[in-house]
């Protein structure tokens, strides 16, 4: 999937570099209507999220290869909406170097019905998955109909050609004011198709999901970083007032998109991606790397830990406050939310080559399930709403519904604690029979169980 990252190294760097002259833009755009009702394992309820843009919606970082499984603000998204007790699915059509006239482009095919190719949408496009996500284009339509969610990063490839102006090449130097009254006009004229392409995208995604509400990041500009009150740039003193104003006036421009979707009746509101991460750049980007010969190789990507900060920006206009699991106690291999509540227990989940077994008793108060329980045939009886499952320890199959199916995990048994003894139950296969979704991220080594 990254395997043509490292071997465009140098076309990342300017990309990173380009990005800071856009304002490092972290626009995300997140289009989202009221969850659907719930009901036992109907796809069409699922809380559908759509992940749209350039490298940072793909979840690039430094370093990444083609074995690496992105974890980007939208991975961390997903993840606050499944500890939301929503049913969630996600796909990413994140496509490095994309620029926003080739996202409104795109858009406007899937709309339409058209099928493209890259060539229809951008030239040039260095993403070695690009064909095969274009390609997919009838299916982005149909995703975007049906999402609660829609995420973008898009704009920082916009500005690329400014590079040699800034001195890329030679190194950045001082602007004269010439030069500087030069610079802008000619950014004038790409944020006025930045806002023009934006404003394009959004009533696209509008007209296909009409019930959006709309979160948008404002844009973020790690070129210094702040140490004991002191700013240290890592550019000339104009050159970086040059791209604060340039900041300023895109924050301006985003605002007035904003309002402008607003007047329309729509929910808008701004994450402030900007604070996130530039209140410690070196930390939350690769602004310092260094190649092997220890040369200045600056990237802007998030890391991992500025892809958290990132996710934590998005989620709190949407959700509020940002979820996590408490920690675990020595010995517990993983943690459990169900309908986003955390199961704290006693009787610690167990895994079984590579199941998560836990205390019936857990399941069925967490699921919100009746228990009935028959020792003469050591059987349990789960009933929730019209779903009834049935399973007995060391037997290898399930009853649901009155139908055995083989129980694809090692049989429920009986766990031996201090004065008494616990059944232990394979915690998918229960919440499955009960109609529920069981989402296990290995990030965060936690089980989630929705309806």
């Amino acid at each position: 999937m990254w395997q043509l990252y490292s071997k465009l190294r140098n076309t990342w760097n300017r990309a990173a570099i380009a990005t800071i002259v856009a304002g490092c833009l972290a626009f995300t755009v997140t289009a989202s209507a009221a969850p659907k009702p719930a009901a036992s394992a109907a796809p069409s309820d699922t809380y559908d999220i759509v992940v749209l843009g350039d490298s940072l919606a793909a979840g690039y970082e430094l370093g990444f290869t083609e074995s690496s499984v992105p974890y980007g603000f939208a991975e961390h998204v997903y993840e606050q909406a499944l500890f939301q007790g929503l049913r969630a699915e996600y796909n990413n059509y994140g496509i490095i170097g994309l620029r926003s006239e080739g996202l409104s482009k795109w858009l406007d095919a899937a709309a339409k019905g058209q099928a493209v190719k890259g060539a229809d949408i951008q030239a040039g496009l260095i993403d070695p998955r690009a064909a095969a996500l274009f390609g997919k284009t009838t299916q982005l339509a149909q995703d975007l109909k049906d999402a609660e969610l829609v995420l973008i990063t898009i704009g920082g490839n916009d500005f690329l050609w400014m590079l040699n102006d800034l001195g890329v090449e030679t190194g950045f130097h001082q602007l004269s004011a010439d030069k500087q009254d030069l610079l802008k006009s000619q950014l004038d004229t790409l944020l006025e198709g930045f806002e023009k392409q934006l404003k394009a995208s959004l009533g696209t995604i509008q007209k296909l999901q009409p019930n959006a509400e709309i979160v948008i990041a404002n844009q973020y500009l790690p070129i210094y970083i702040q140490f004991r009150d002191q700013k240290t740039y890592f550019v000339p003193e104009s050159t970086a007032k040059f791209l604060t104003d340039g900041q300023t006036r895109l924050l301006e421009r985003l605002q007035s998109v904003v309002n402008e979707f607003t007047k329309q009746g729509l929910s808008v509101k701004i994450a402030d991606a900007s604070s996130a991460i530039e209140k410690d750049a070196l930390k939350f980007t690769s602004i310092r790397a260094t190649d092997e010969k220890g040369n200045p190789k600056p990237d802007i990507h998030p890391t991992v830990y500025g892809y958290t900060a990132l996710g934590q920006a998005f989620t709190e206009p949407l959700w509020g406050a940002y979820k996590t699991v408490k920690p675990r106690k020595s010995g517990v291999p993983i943690s459990i939310v169900v309908g986003g509540k955390e199961v704290v227990t006693d009787y610690a989940p167990v895994i079984k080559k590579g199941r998560t077994f836990l205390s019936l008793r857990d399941v069925t108060d967490a699921l919100g399930a009746e228990l009935k329980w028959n020792a003469a045939t050591s059987t349990a009886t789960i009933t929730l709403e019209d779903r009834t499952v049935a399973i007995t320890v060391g037997a290898d199959k399930i009853t649901i519904n009155g139908k055995s199916v083989p129980l694809n995990a090692e049989p429920a048994y009986l766990q031996q604690f201090s004065g008494e003894k616990k059944t232990y139950v394979p915690l998918a296969a229960l919440s499955d029979g009960l109609g529920f979704q069981v989402v296990y991220r290995e990030t965060l080594k936690t089980a989630f169980i929705n309806r």
